[in-house]
Order: structure tokens, then sequence, then C-alpha cells
């Protein structure tokens, strides 16, 4: 399947992640593809994500964010996790309304990647944008992290 000219889907984080998990009933289903040096995803939002009526939850709506940053570590090539992550909600996420959201990398500084992001509407209006702090971790970070949640 194609979303951009010529790019690929990017394969989701884990079979179970929140954000793109093709196996988590009460997940988001994100599809990314790579777009230049940032990534790309279409999504809406469904009743699952309703924070008022018609409106998608503000949280549901960093986590899609959220898990779109983390498809850019595809392209730095090293393992990160989020230290920071802020959005500026310009306009209201609405139910059922396709969105394109699109991410890169900024900057990087040793172990740290700032992160920017828009979420728009159809007609081109940006109702989102974020920013985010990621720190590249070696992956005895996760290790750890599943050892300490089975003791």
């Amino acid at each position: 399947t194609r979303m951009e000219s010529g790019s690929s889907e990017l394969p989701p984080h884990h079979p179970n992640c929140l954000g793109c998990g093709p196996e988590n009933p009460n997940g988001h289903f994100l599809s990314v593809r790579r777009d230049g040096d940032g990534v790309v995803a279409h999504h809406q939002f469904d009743q699952r994500h309703v924070g008022a009526p018609g409106i998608a939850h503000g949280g549901a709506v960093a986590t899609v964010i959220d898990d779109l940053f983390g498809f850019l570590l595809y392209s730095v090539g090293e393992l990160a996790v989020t230290r920071r992550l802020e959005l500026e909600y310009l306009a209201p996420a609405l139910l059922d309304t396709p969105y394109i959201l699109r991410a890169a990398v900024r900057s990087r500084d040793g172990r740290k990647l700032d992160l920017t992001s828009t979420m728009e509407d159809a007609e081109g209006r940006t109702v989102i944008t974020a920013t985010a702090l990621f720190i590249v971790v070696e992956v005895e970070h996760f290790l750890q992290s599943q050892r300490n949640s089975r003791a």
C-alpha cells in the first residue's frame, strides 16, 4: 500500500503498541510512512477517543503525536525515549475527520533529539503543533524495564 509518492509503510513499534500496534484493540492503528527526512501519517479519531462530544480527547491526540515521533527513530537509527512532549491545540481535533500528521527531527545535540510535528485537516489548516525532546538510550534501558515489571 502507498500513501505518499514512493514511500513505503514503516513497521509498527510492537504488535500491542497503543499508537500503532495492529493487535491492540484499544489502539490507534497508526500507519506511518517516510516522507523525505521525516514521516507522515493519515489518521482519524473515532468514538474510542472521545473527550467532549464530537472531539478527540487531548490525551488521545498526544498519544498519536508521541507515537509518530517514535517513527523518526527508524531514520535516526538509534533507540530513544520521550523526555518532554509539548502540544499546542490550535483547534479541536474532531472525531471521524481525516488528518495528516507530519514529524521531523529539527536538530540533534549528543543524545538529545529535538523533534517537531504538525497535524493538519484536509483543507491544510494546522490544528496541532508539537515539539518533543527524545533521549537516545541503549537497548538495556528497555530490558531493565521488562525485568522490573516482572518482579
